[in-house]
């Protein structure tokens, strides 16, 4: 494969065409000048090339052939020097576009070498390109943002694995412990083994879900769609959400306000998160609290707030709770109830259908979560 010139030198040989069509142009405008016949010499002038103007009388053709013969003469050495002295200016046109084109490339020199020293393990550093801020400075700065992103996303699936990691060992664990007793008991009876059996059987449960919110929250992190978005009857999600967390004896109090609204988007992921706020509410609450749910139409979408009585939300923690695996310390005795992700999931859901997300601690206690959609 023929390897073509680089940048430096087509800039290099582009100066230099610029240098050798415009002194080729000039020359040529000169000669047009100098080779045409003026309208306001006098008949009577004779000029002779290196002398003073002499002032003779016209004495016949011969000495109008030697005027004719000098012009000439003069005309014909002022353009072979002219060519010569373009000759030699396309020249040095070359080594100096050499060093201009140096010059306006440095900044992209330093951006690639910036560029290939940075790796997964040094996504703090950045291009950080001083001097003006031009088309090349713009291009590094864009390409700092695009690193402080990267970074950014690579801390948090790290974070994610890592977390993950000790979430999914957790019930491993807990079932590899209940097994092993039961079976070290060579006396273990059928009710014992059974109650192991059910132990285990939980816990292979709680994994099941974990890997099943994982699976969901990496479909919606992905921003890959199963299909072209479709009318999702946002009413109806959330109506069979509340069917299936209420129960009777809950000891809750549930306030239910949906209006009818339908919006695009992928059923599936859409039914998960309003599925996700509505057991979050229910699970993180008091025995006798209070879980509110509404939905209403608004002119660029539809709007879903579900409160929920509980224990106080620091202001600053509120935020972090859709963070993966983010529970408070007084949830973690409810843990088997839930994995952790369902806010994460509800926030990437948010995001891949270009809505927004916003929790806040509820007065007195509790927590206050609205989801804003948009119609299209």
């Amino acid at each position: 494969m023929r390897r073509s010139l680089s940048v430096r030198w087509r800039l290099t040989l582009f100066y230099t065409l610029v240098v050798a069509l415009s002194g080729a142009v000039l020359l040529a405008l000169v000669y047009g000048l100098v080779t045409q016949s003026p309208g306001n010499q006098s008949a009577d002038v004779h000029v002779v090339p290196g002398s003073e103007q002499v002032h003779v009388p016209m004495q016949g053709p011969v000495i109008a052939q030697v005027r004719e013969d000098a012009v000439g003469s003069t005309i014909d050495q002022l353009v072979r020097n002219s060519w010569l002295a373009l000759v030699l200016v396309t020249a040095a046109s070359v080594g100096l576009g050499w060093l201009v084109a140096g010059r306006v490339l440095r900044p992209v020199h330093t951006i690639t070498t910036r560029a290939q020293a940075i790796s997964a393990d040094s996504l703090d550093e950045r291009i950080a390109l001083g001097g003006p801020r031009d088309e090349l400075r713009e291009l590094a700065d864009t390409f700092d943002s695009l690193l402080a992103r990267v970074q950014h996303t690579v801390r948090s699936e790290r974070r994610l694995v890592a977390t993950m990691s000790h979430e999914l060992r957790t019930p491993l664990a807990n079932q590899q412990a209940a097994l092993d007793v039961a079976l070290a008991d060579p006396d273990a009876d059928a009710v014992e083994l059974r109650a192991a059996a059910a132990t285990a059987l939980d816990q292979s449960r709680r994994a099941a879900r974990t890997i099943d919110a994982l699976l969901v929250l990496a479909r919606a992190q992905s921003g890959e769609a199963a299909g072209p978005p479709v009318d999702v009857d946002l009413t109806a999600a959330l109506a069979d959400a509340v069917d299936q967390v209420r129960r009777p004896d809950d000891g809750l109090t549930w306030d239910v306000h949906l209006d009818e609204v339908t919006i695009p988007g992928e059923p599936v992921l859409l039914g998960r998160a309003v599925a996700n706020l509505v057991q979050n509410a229910a699970h993180h609450n008091m025995p006798d609290g209070l879980v509110a749910v509404s939905l209403s139409s608004t002119p660029d979408g539809a709007r879903v707030v579900v409160e929920n009585t509980g224990p106080l939300v620091p202001a600053d923690a509120a935020a972090d709770l859709v963070l993966p695996f983010r529970r408070r310390a007084d949830d973690r005795t409810g843990a088997d109830a839930g994995v952790g992700l369902g806010l994460t999931v509800v926030r990437a859901v948010t995001d891949h259908h270009g809505g927004r997300l916003a929790l806040s601690p509820r007065s007195g206690g509790g927590l206050v979560v609205e989801l804003v959609l948009p119609a299209r």
